[in-house]
């Protein structure tokens, strides 16, 4: 027969990610679900899949039909328990989760109640009425602004894992500094060091000691190697697109590690950071001299931090006027960052809250009017197991500094372990998984100001991080 051929209309888009998927799934499992080509052998669904196949020598076998009988294959290798059954069915799944809509193609070829009929998702798609003249078509949100500026910030999207993977390319390494002796590891899903360290507190009625906690993970055969806590590149970019003018200095209170820092000079703005420990403050000079390649201090845009106390941040930088305040506080006593009493980490939630009041205090002191701060944020769990209302505390915080509340995000963030404990958490306490966290805005001053100071946005013409930038 003829060969088959490739649609020349594919509404799907098939990165390196997709195609890697869908490339180890022929090469571990074999070929599993079918594709389907029309009579003139034009392929209408399975693009991907054959390509890949093709390359790899698979051998095609086209059974005919007329669409009035669903063609089954049977895979006669494979059972029930079989391991490569099993991973036939996850490639299956998460190949597609992995590629993306040519959203161009879809709305030329569908109207907008077409695919509202069909339940397609239009959340890249913008209705909205401000189209160029020349075009009927809506402008690509994820475009226009690397992610839509919506409420949710999806980090699982295939989107955001390449754009963050590129960043990280560039060789940050924003966990070096900590010391893990000392450090009690946790990431975005609250990691199962900190949930130990929870159901030993609440068992024993007081904070355990890392040896305890070692000890105590040892004899259950829980892993300790889930690593410290690194803030999303991806994350930061966006901050500092939409919520800093050009040019803009930024101002975090809580450096932590080189990530934001980093960033901040790659897409050319100012960056000003404070952090109490020392070794923090030297590992992330030597990680910014790796990936900027020079001996930071000769321009105006290489990023600066100071070690001290965060509460005296305008002492740090006295007389600085910065535009964008963005930052990750402490969450409370969540992870403990190093054994120094003025570590906010340290303190119970009380005084904690005293010197982070103190801190915001200062920090928008600084900022200059009609300028945002962002602040990523989440919920901490008391010694009892309630929430202390760390988002609340946050949100009362700024306003006492004279700020508006502006906008609030959910960033989804990936589930990680938290799917092989979230049942057992649930059934031990009624505890939710935690997937998510907080990203808070807030305006200093006029925000009938805002459309005049900060100019729309448009990314589509930006070099890819990393190359030009």
């Amino acid at each position: 027969m003829e060969d088959i051929k490739l649609d020349p209309k594919n509404f799907r888009i098939h990165n390196d990610r997709n195609k890697n998927i869908i490339r180890k799934s022929l090469e571990d499992c074999g070929a599993g679900r079918s594709v389907l080509i029309d009579k003139e052998n034009y392929l209408i669904a399975g693009n991907g899949v054959y390509e890949e196949a093709k390359s790899l020598g698979i051998p095609v076998r086209v059974i005919e039909t007329n669409g009035k009988e669903l063609v089954v294959v049977k895979r006669t290798d494979l059972s029930l328990d079989d391991n490569r059954r099993k991973l036939l069915a996850l490639a299956d799944n998460h190949a597609s989760d992995t590629s993306q809509f040519d959203m161009d193609l879809v709305i030329e070829n569908f109207s907008e109640d077409i695919l509202k009929d069909w339940e397609f998702s239009l959340d890249d798609i913008d209705f909205g009425d401000e189209l160029p003249a020349s075009t009927s078509k809506p402008n690509n949100l994820a475009d226009r602004f690397i992610i839509p500026p919506f409420s949710i910030l999806d980090t699982k999207l295939g989107r955001w894992q390449d754009r963050k993977r590129d960043w990280l390319s560039l060789g940050i390494k924003s966990e070096e500094g900590r010391d893990k002796e000392i450090t009690y590891s946790h990431s975005a899903q609250n990691p199962a060091i900190y949930e130990v360290r929870n159901r030993m507190r609440e068992k024993l009625g007081y904070d355990p000691s890392w040896d305890e906690i070692t000890a105590y993970c040892q004899k259950h055969n829980i892993s300790m190697l889930d690593g410290t806590s690194i803030f999303d590149p991806v994350l930061c970019e966006l901050a500092y697109r939409w919520f800093n003018i050009p040019e803009g200095i930024i101002l975090d209170p809580f450096a932590g590690g080189s990530v934001r820092g980093i960033v901040a000079s790659k897409l050319g703005y100012c960056y000003r950071g404070v952090d109490l420990r020392a070794e923090q403050v030297e590992a992330n000079y030597k990680n910014a001299e790796e990936v900027l390649q020079h001996k930071l201090g000769n321009s105006p845009i290489d990023p600066v931090w100071r070690c001290g106390d965060s509460c005296d941040v305008d002492k740090h930088f006295e007389g600085l006027k910065t535009d964008l305040i963005f930052s990750c506080p402490p969450y409370a006593d969540l992870e403990v960052y190093s054994d120094d009493p003025k570590d906010l980490s340290n303190m119970n939630y009380g005084d904690f809250l005293i010197a982070y009041r103190t801190i915001i205090q200062k920090s928008c002191a600084m900022l200059r009017d009609n300028r945002f701060a962002v602040f990523v944020v989440g919920e901490v769990r008391a010694k009892n197991g309630a929430y202390y209302n760390f988002v609340g505390d946050t949100v009362s915080a700024f306003i006492e500094a004279g700020l508006h509340y502006y906008d609030e995000m959910i960033l989804a963030t990936q589930i990680g372990s938290l799917a092989m404990r979230a049942g057992n958490q649930f059934n031990h306490s009624r505890k939710i998984g935690k997937t998510h966290q907080n990203v808070l805005v807030f305006f200093k001053g006029d925000m009938k100001q805002i459309p005049s100071l900060y100019p729309e946005l448009d990314l589509r013409e930006e070099d890819l991080i990393g190359e030009d930038i």
